[in-house]
């Protein structure tokens, strides 16, 4: 149930706080133990060598789930641990991949923007991190990231629940977080349904290898991923995005058969990015039908025929749940694959 009115907090008020008392908090108690640091790489496909460290190409398993993906990266994380421990192996982690602003850190989160990464900036240290470099680094910012780079922050601190109560939470809990700048708003055809330019499908494409390199090289063979690229702030084609996910994980020589288990996690499980794209295609088409038309009447009746037929339109979740189902993986498998010629029979 979605909080009332009289119990929500004013975002600004939240980011003003964790701005105020949390992040110097953190960094003066707790910086030896949590680093308040981040590693900017900037090419990783060419920059990072994968050592592989299972022989086998199996694919991961997939999970589409429901809920914060922070808190699903932790709840899984502690999981695996208490198995971890039980054998006398070390505390599990498991980093979220995280749509990033690509000009500054955290984009809008003292506002009341509301993308993920400004919420998760309001709930941790993460807008401090994603600023301050290593003092290793030969870099004095980390700003603007590469289009095909990525910033580590391997200790980022989470100190409040999701968006809309902001609770403080009794424990404050550590993970890693990825952050890649999605590709913004492309060139899309086919109604909306695939990209239209092959450079733009290939550089989406290289952000999430890049984003999983990113995880290997830093021994991190689980991942959570959030509706990344997806939404009307991006409005990447989602069954294209979803198909460009799962080719990385089965058939990317250096990441096939690397990663554990991978969860897809949505924080709005009715987001339909399909219904965004094709509301803004029937907005472009009303406006040049209105002015070749001159008819405001025919065109208000053509933009609301038009909007009522998007009413079936699948969900994000539902596309995901199609194409990392067990039936479309195996599918996927049994198929040569023409741009790595390996055969897709996993060991």
């Amino acid at each position: 149930m979605a909080p009332s009115r009289s119990n929500r907090v004013r975002p600004s008020e939240v980011a003003a706080d964790t701005k105020k008392n949390f992040i110097p908090l953190v960094k003066k108690s707790y910086g030896n133990m949590f680093p308040p640091y981040s590693h900017l790489y900037r090419q990783p496909i060419t920059q990072l060598t994968i050592q592989r460290r299972k022989p086998s190409t199996h694919p991961p398993r997939f999970r589409i789930e429901v809920g914060d993906p922070v808190m699903k990266a932790l709840s899984y994380a502690s999981s695996d641990s208490h198995t971890s421990k039980a054998i006398g192996e070390p505390l599990i982690r498991i980093p979220f991949i995280c749509a990033a602003n690509e000009r500054r850190a955290g984009g809008d989160w003292e506002t009341g923007c509301v993308g993920y990464e400004e919420k998760l900036c309001r709930r941790s240290n993460l807008s401090a991190t994603l600023n301050t470099p290593w003092p290793s680094s030969s870099g004095a910012s980390n700003y603007p990231i590469p289009s095909q780079g990525g910033i580590l922050s391997d200790f980022v601190i989470v100190c409040r629940g999701p968006h809309g109560l902001y609770e403080r939470l009794k424990s404050w809990y550590d993970l890693p977080v990825v952050s890649v700048p999605p590709t913004r708003r492309p060139k899309l055809k086919d109604g909306g349904m695939k990209y239209s330019f092959v450079e733009e499908r290939e550089m989406t494409r290289d952000k999430l290898r890049g984003a999983l390199r990113i995880c290997l090289y830093n021994g991190y063979d689980r991942v959570v991923i959030g509706d990344f690229g997806l939404g009307n702030g991006y409005r990447n084609p989602p069954q294209e995005l979803a198909e460009l996910w799962r080719d990385v994980f089965l058939f990317d020589p250096d990441l096939r058969g690397q990663f554990a288990y991978v969860v897809f996690v949505f924080e709005d499980s009715v987001q339909s990015t399909t219904r965004h794209i094709l509301h803004e295609i029937a907005k472009k088409e009303h406006g040049s039908k209105g002015k070749s038309r001159g008819s405001s009447s025919s065109s208000s009746s053509s933009f609301s025929s038009s909007s009522r037929s998007h009413g079936s339109v699948p969900t994000d979740r539902q596309i995901f749940e199609h194409v990392f189902s067990t039936a479309e993986i195996d599918r996927v498998l049994r198929q040569p694959d023409p741009r790595y010629g390996l055969g897709m029979i996993t060991s």
